[in-house]
């Protein structure tokens, strides 16, 4: 059989398995089934109707609303060509190198190319499919505003597949380039180099902004500027983004020409080209980078091993806090909470996710006010401390959703020998939901409290929107625990695929509606400032006000009570079948 066989047959039997999967989920719980199916309605309606609404918005401002438009989707696009390259090298490197499948697959006889090709296409296509479903209902708003024939949407689907293809094939090579000739530290200083640079040049960015806007003032003429200046990068013909955005919106304008075939070709020639080239990488760097990994790893434990055989009593002398901490919580939680530290550490999967979205939360809290202009009035000031508490609450509630959800799951065969340890699994469940809860709050009260200095809130506004974010950060924590122990998968190690379930789509849905609530609540106990445009330092004292807070706080209570009660309820039963 030929590569290409090989790779068909791989197809073959995978879409035979999702089609039995799906048959048996649907017909095991029709509930699960019908709020998906509700969910995708739901978000496709609403996403396409906020779509509209937004760009019609847009569209209206005088003289630069079609050149802002376009802008946009220039933006857009930029995004998710970043997003969807990070995304792929990811999963990817998760369904190669650190995935049981792959490995079984490799004692199969079929050629490691085939495997690693059918590896890079199940990466694309999982990574693929969530971009596609947020760029549908865009798509069809934006062809609606230009007022398109149907034509045109025919044309979009044939070159955004092709762009999807090529950024997943960038992902790929990028991904096999670093394993085959970086080794971890290597590879953790360039991240670190590149996380300074970055830092660096956003952090003099906003200093130079900044000057420009104490000396010039913020009008709308310096905004729009400041604006396009900082979306240039978008706009580069050397992107493939460039390539994609420029043929949508060169199709919907009036006039028709042969130039706008260039991009559709590049896109194309350039995807075939990146096709070629993961073909190769697949033949002569797969198996070599495979058998990299594996001797990095061992060699790594034994090091690792070594170290602590020969250095236990420095270590106790060192790292006086894990005795407190075994004396304050037991050594069994002590010892659970020592393996999720290392384990997050020693995983750039997890690490680099959750640095990257907070290190992008902390420049973006930093640079509120001149982002903002003037924010005298109180009613503007804190529509955009709301707003922001809204950017961290969603950004969180994502983290949430990524990172603790599948932490019970990731478990998986090993949870027969917590069961038999002297570690209870209901105290492991809440050790995982106080433990996240102090991280991820600990980190999103900094940003937020940065925030609240660059607006010059005071003091006391400061904490009120710092302790609304904490409030949230435990109910979320609660919500991704308690339904990662309900829904539970613990047949598969890839924390990706297991967000990707029922469970996962749940939590991330929930964790929706309870911020909306939460934000809603939070901003009727502080409406004398939306309504009269002024600040009551007595606003506490406001029946409305404490109905509000009270109404807040029991619905944060029942959010983290009701799903850790139910999943107490549920670890009983997995306690019996472990026993067995």
């Amino acid at each position: 059989m030929t590569t290409f066989q090989q790779w068909l047959l791989l197809f073959r039997v995978h879409w035979k398995m999702l089609r039995v999967k799906t048959a048996v989920a649907a017909g095991r719980s029709r509930l699960m089934t019908a709020t998906i199916i509700g969910f995708l309605a739901a978000y496709t309606i609403t996403a396409h109707w906020l779509f509209e609404k937004g760009l019609e918005y847009v569209s209206k401002l005088p003289a630069a609303g079609a050149l802002l438009s376009d802008r946009l989707i220039y933006v857009m696009f930029f995004c998710f060509l970043m997003m969807l390259i990070f995304s792929v090298a990811v999963t990817g490197y998760i369904a190669l190198f650190r995935n049981r499948d792959t490995r079984w697959l490799l004692t199969l006889p079929v050629s490691h190319q085939a495997v690693f090709l059918w590896k890079c296409f199940e990466s694309a296509m999982f990574s693929s499919w969530g971009l596609v479903f947020i760029l549908a209902p865009l798509l069809v708003a934006f062809g609606g505003i230009r007022d398109v024939s149907p034509l045109f949407y025919i044309k979009v689907i044939s070159v955004l597949f092709p762009f999807l293809l090529l950024a997943s094939a960038l992902g790929s090579l990028i991904l096999i380039s670093a394993v085959r000739f970086l080794t971890r530290k290597q590879f953790a200083w360039g991240l670190a180099i590149a996380a300074a640079v970055l830092t660096a040049s956003a952090i003099q960015t906003a200093l130079e902004d900044r000057e420009i806007s104490e000396n010039a003032g913020l009008g709308a003429a310096l905004t729009f500027q400041k604006v396009l200046h900082h979306t240039n990068v978008s706009i580069n013909r050397a992107i493939p983004s460039t390539w994609l955005a420029g043929s949508i919106i060169e199709w919907t304008r009036p006039y028709r020409s042969f130039s706008n075939l260039l991009y559709p070709t590049l896109l194309f020639s350039h995807f075939l080209m990146a096709g070629l080239l993961v073909i190769s990488a697949g033949k002569h760097w797969f198996y070599r980078s495979w058998n990299r990994s594996l001797q990095q790893s061992a060699a790594s434990a034994i090091n690792r091993e070594r170290r602590v055989a020969a250095s236990q009593d420095q270590v106790r002398r060192d790292f006086p806090r894990a005795s407190f901490l075994r004396t304050l919580i037991g050594r069994p939680l002590a010892a659970i909470s020592r393996k999720d530290v290392l384990t997050f550490i020693r995983e750039p999967a997890q690490w680099v996710q959750f640095g990257l979205v907070f290190g992008l939360l902390a420049i973006y809290a930093s640079g509120l006010r001149q982002m903002n202009g003037d924010l005298s009035a109180p009613r503007d000031l804190y529509l955009v401390a709301f707003l922001n508490l809204s950017v961290c609450a969603l950004a969180l509630s994502t983290l949430t959703t990524r990172f603790v959800f599948p932490q019970f799951s990731l478990e998986g065969r090993r949870l027969w020998i917590l069961a038999m340890s002297p570690l209870q699994l209901s105290s492991l469940v809440l050790q995982k939901f106080v433990m996240s809860s102090l991280c991820s709050g600990f980190m999103i009260i900094v940003i937020l409290l940065i925030g609240g200095y660059n607006l010059q809130l005071g003091w006391q506004d400061t904490l009120f929107f710092a302790s609304a974010i904490g409030l949230l950060t435990f109910g979320l924590n609660a919500l991704a625990v308690g339904l990662g122990v309900l829904f539970p998968n613990l047949e598969e190690s890839n924390a990706a695929k297991i967000v990707s379930g029922f469970g996962g789509t749940l939590c991330l849905v929930g964790s929706f509606i309870y911020i909306l609530l939460f934000l809603l609540l939070l901003a009727y106990s502080r409406w004398e400032i939306f309504k009269e445009n002024e600040i009551n330092p007595l606003w506490l004292q406001e029946p409305r006000s404490q109905m509000a807070i009270g109404l807040l706080l029991f619905l944060t209570l029942a959010v983290i009570i009701v799903p850790l009660l139910f999943s107490q309820k549920k670890l009983k039963r997995l306690e019996i079948l472990s026993n067995l």
